[in-house]
Parts: C-alpha cells; sequence; structure tokens
C-alpha cells in the first residue's frame, strides 16, 4: 500500500524563523516528528513518502500515487489541513487525520477528512491498518485509544524519510506528559499528567538513526517537559554523555523544561555534560497572583529572575515563554512584564497573548462564566478568543508597546549581551563544517552590518562582545541571527496586525456603547 504523508505550511510565526532561513541555508526549523512516528507504526512493506509543505510544494502526482493520505498538525495549521484533505478527497483519496488539532478539535476536522484519530497514535495503529487493508473507502470516522500508550514501545521513527539538508534542526522525542496543572495547558489534556518515559537505550538508537541521515548540528528533544519525570533523567543524560564520545560529538541538544530545573544543580550539570546548550522554559510572568490563579504553582516557589540567571551561569541558554492577558493583569502589570524581561539575559522572550485552547481548563472555566467568543484557532499574537477583565483595547496597545520595544534591536541586543556576559567560557564540542560557518557569518555581517536598518546596533553589539567577552563572538553571530527574525517579524508582521487588531477592539467597543440600553430611559 502507498501511504503519503503531508505536513501543512505554518503561517509566518515567531517560531519559525523564517527571516533567517536564508543565512543558515535551511528551508524550516524542524520535521513533523509526529509524522515520522506514524510512518514507522505502518507495516514495513508499505510504501511511505512524505511531504512537508514547510520545505516544498505539493506535486498533484504524489496524490494520485497514494492509497491513503495522513495528515498531522497543530490548530494554527488548520487551513492547511483542510485544504490538503479537500484536494486529496476530490482525488478520491481517503484521508486520516491525527495530531494536536485533530486530538483537540475532531469535530471540526470531521467533514474534511475520512478518519480522525483522537490521541496518540500508537493506540490506534493496528485497528485503522487493519481497516485500511479491508477497504480504505469504508474507514471508521473517529478512533481513540482507550489509554495513554507506553511510549517504551514506540519504535524509531522514520528519519530516513527526511531530506535533512533543508532543516535546521531535528526533532526527537524522550516522554509524553507533564505533571502539573496549568490552567491553560493543553498539553496535560492530551498526554496526560503523568510522564510516560522511552528508555535510555531507544532513545540512544534514535539519535543513531538520525546520525545515519548525515545530518549534524542541533537537535531539538521535543519534551513539553523534558524534566517531567526527574528521576528516570540522570540515566538517560549518562546515555546521552557516553553516546556522545563514541560518535565525537555529532549533536547539541536544546529543549523545554518547567523552571524548577533551577533547583536541581546535578541536573543542570548533568544536562551540560550530556551536550545541552538551551532549554525553553515558560515563565509566563512575574506576577505570583497571575501564576496562582492559572495553577502554575511550580513557578510561585521560586525566585524566577535568580533561576534564570542560574541557569545561564551553569551554561543553559533560557528561552522563554510570556503571557499577558490573565485576569488579574492591569496596565501596571504589562509595565512590569516588560521591566523584568528587559533587565533578564533572556534574548528569545516570546511573549503572547493568553488563549483559551480546545479541551483546556481554561476553556471550560470561561465557558461556564460566559467569557469565550469563539474557539481559538492557534493564533497568540492577535486579539483573545475571550472577554478579557482588562479592556481589550487597552490590553492590546500595552502588548503593543511591551513588544515594539522588547525587540527594537537595542533591546534585542543589549539582551543577548547581557546572557554571553553572564555564560561561562566554554566552547561548543559541536564542529560545524568550516564552510558552513564561513557562509553563515559572512551573509549576516552582510545583511545585518551592511543593508539593515540596524546596522549601526548591530556593530555595536559585535564590538561590546569583542571587549567583553571575545571568546564568546561566534556565538553572538548566532544570537544576532536569531535576531534579524525577532527583530523583523515584530517590525513587519506583528506591528501592523495588533494595529488592526487595537482599531477592531475600538470599533466593537463603540458599537457596543452605541447599542447598549441608556440606564433611566424610559420604556
Amino acid at each position: 500500500m502507498n501511504i503519503l504523508c503531508v505536513y501543512p505550511a505554518f503561517p509566518r510565526t515567531y517560531w519559525g524563523a523564517e527571516y533567517t532561513m536564508r543565512f543558515v541555508g535551511r528551508k524550516s526549523i524542524l520535521p513533523p516528528l509526529g509524522l515520522l512516528t506514524v510512518a514507522a507504526l505502518l507495516p514495513a512493506d508499505w510504501n511511505v513518502k512524505l511531504c512537508d509543505l514547510n520545505t516544498r510544494a505539493l506535486d498533484e502526482a504524489e496524490l494520485r500515487w497514494a492509497d491513503a493520505v495522513f495528515i498531522s498538525g497543530m490548530i494554527i495549521q488548520r487551513e492547511g489541513l483542510q485544504e490538503i484533505a479537500r484536494a486529496a478527497r476530490k482525488l478520491g483519496k481517503p484521508v486520516i487525520a491525527g495530531g494536536p488539532y485533530a486530538s483537540t478539535s475532531p469535530v471540526d476536522l470531521a467533514g474534511d477528512v475520512d478518519c480522525v484519530v483522537v490521541g496518540e497514535a500508537e493506540g490506534v495503529m493496528p485497528e485503522l491498518v487493519a481497516a485500511l487493508l479491508a477497504n480504505p473507502r469504508k474507514l471508521p470516522a473517529r478512533l481513540e485509544s482507550a489509554e495513554k500508550p507506553d511510549v517504551s514501545a514506540s519504535p524509531t521513527p522514520r528519519f530516513d524519510l527526511l531530506d535533512v539538508g533543508v532543516y535546521q534542526s531535528i526533532g526527537v522525542q524522550y516522554s509524553r506528559g507533564c505533571p502539573f496543572n496549568c490552567e491553560f495547558c493543553d498539553i496535560i489534556e492530551i498526554y496526560g499528567r503523568k510522564p510516560r518515559a522511552k528508555t535510555p537505550e531507544q532513545f540512544c538508537r534514535e539519535l543513531d538513526a538520525v546520525k545515519q541521515t548525515g545530518f549534524r548540528g542541533s537537535v531539538f528533544v521535543v519534551d513539553d517537559n523534558f524534566i517531567g519525570n526527574r528521576p528516570a533523567l540522570q540515566a538517560l543524560l549518562k546515555a546521552i554523555s557516553v553516546w556522545l564520545r563514541f560518535h565525537k560529538d555529532p549533536f547539541d541538544f536544546y529543549t523545554e523544561a518547567s523552571i524548577n530545573l533551577a533547583h536541581d544543580d546535578a541536573l543542570i550539570d548533568a544536562m551540560v555534560v550530556a551536550g545541552f546548550t538551551q532549554v525553553f522554559v515558560g515563565i509566563e510572568t512575574p506576577s505570583k497572583e497571575a501564576l496562582r490563579d492559572a495553577q502554575k504553582l511550580q513557578n510561585v516557589s521560586l525566585d524566577l529572575e535568580v533561576a534564570v540567571r542560574k541557569l545561564v551561569a551553569r551554561g543553559l541558554e533560557v528561552m522563554a515563554g510570556f503571557i499577558v492577558g490573565f485576569d488579574s493583569d492591569d496596565a501596571q502589570s504589562l509595565v512590569a512584564l516588560h521591566e523584568w524581561i528587559s533587565r533578564s539575559p533572556i534574548p528569545l522572550a516570546m511573549v503572547g497573548m493568553l488563549t483559551a485552547l480546545p479541551g483546556t481548563q481554561l476553556e471550560r472555566r470561561l465557558e461556564s462564566e460566559g467569557r469565550m467568543l469563539h474557539s481559538s484557532d492557534g493564533d497568540q499574537f492577535a486579539r483573545p478568543n475571550f472577554v478579557t477583565k482588562l479592556n481589550e483595547a487597552e490590553l492590546l496597545e500595552g502588548y503593543a508597546r511591551v513588544m515594539a520595544d522588547l525587540y527594537s534591536p537595542r533591546a534585542y541586543f543589549d539582551r543577548a549581551a547581557k546572557m554571553l556576559q553572564l555564560q561561562p567560557e566554554f566552547s561548543s564540542r559541536l564542529k560545524h563544517p568550516a564552510w558552513e560557518g564561513v557562509r553563515t557569518v559572512l551573509r549576516s555581517l552582510w545583511h545585518q552590518g551592511v543593508v539593515s536598518r540596524y546596522r549601526r546596533e548591530f556593530w555595536r553589539f559585535v564590538g561590546t562582545v569583542a571587549r567583553k567577552t571575545p571568546r564568546r563572538i561566534s556565538r553572538a553571530v548566532g544570537l544576532a541571527i536569531h535576531g534579524e527574525h525577532m527583530i523583523r517579524y515584530t517590525r513587519d508582521d506583528l506591528m501592523p496586525r495588533l494595529q488592526k487588531a487595537i482599531a477592531d477592539a475600538k470599533l466593537a467597543m463603540e458599537k457596543a456603547l452605541m447599542t447598549a440600553p441608556v440606564v433611566g430611559a424610559p420604556g
């Protein structure tokens, strides 16, 4: 049987780093690990192809070749998912949809596909394969696993299906699930609160498979909370360290973790020894009140500034997520958030609007309070999808001021310089080809140091690093390249969208005032 796995394109966002791809000679940040895992679960004698629309176009001949089409994606990709499904079904091809969007909003896709897979594929794949073999034209409309699968039985993803040269990083997964209970999070709804992990040997086999593709560079451990099961991590990190030494350091790693990682010095050090160089943490807000309201209690017990500085000083660059729009937020909260981030050593600070994602505790609460406006489209950088406590236009205006300043060239480079000064001076064990590094640096120097509007700030940053932390100059260029996307996306994409959102919010408020009943009027 011929199976075509298709991954829809993302709209341009902060996450995609689209403006930096030309510098590094790549087309996309990451391949679709979920579809590679699904491909590995199919019978070995089936023919499987992958088309990632973030890297190339879909040829109609590929659709005609397929006996069935598998699609997967997140809410933000839903239009792309629907377009692919309609194109395939127009040619008479059965379509199976899975992944995060299908799992949280199965009804939304039901009319566009033949079968919606809710939850993790391992639990339903035998039934789906049997249905395909029996009659691809009569698939069950919905398949859902009764239990969370044991990921230690999950096969190595089909990394051999990739053209690895078009990706900046490759993703692997160690565990699924998170032990915490954040109100706004859909991860615990999809994968549960009991982390399930692969064995160290299994994880290292996956690294073997990635290495066999010829890829060398950064590997993203995609776990939503890498330290969700801390007792098991030391054995994994030791195994990774041994693997790296044996294979002469073909990779370095980055991942996501809860900020309480800062409590565990031994774990931080073990991660650094195992080649981890960066970690994304969900800080959300410096407001203890908002954190408590959101049930993000793991952040309440920490001095968040001290925690971030500790992680950086011990060798982990910190990227962080922040949220505006909590019920307790007011105008001063936005000022406090801006000041907190500005004095932090966090160049890549992702600040988004609070969004009530499908199936979350937040959505259920807001529905019970009559405050939901519409289902989320996954866009963190637009109008909220619920009635906020702070006037929406005021919230959007404050958010726009925060983002415009945080990603002004000077502010971004100042945070990058703070991080480099705080980091220990070490050289990455990862060795890229010399020609690749030279090409990337030359592109950065030309586009950022000569052509860009912010060339003065670029050279000011490079000069500061050369004077204060000269051994970090290569990393400084890497951070500058990241900055190109953050600065340009904020200026060219986000600000126009926010100005329109602010105007729309003000217009909606004016209409509401015009149609509101006048207190004390007769009748």
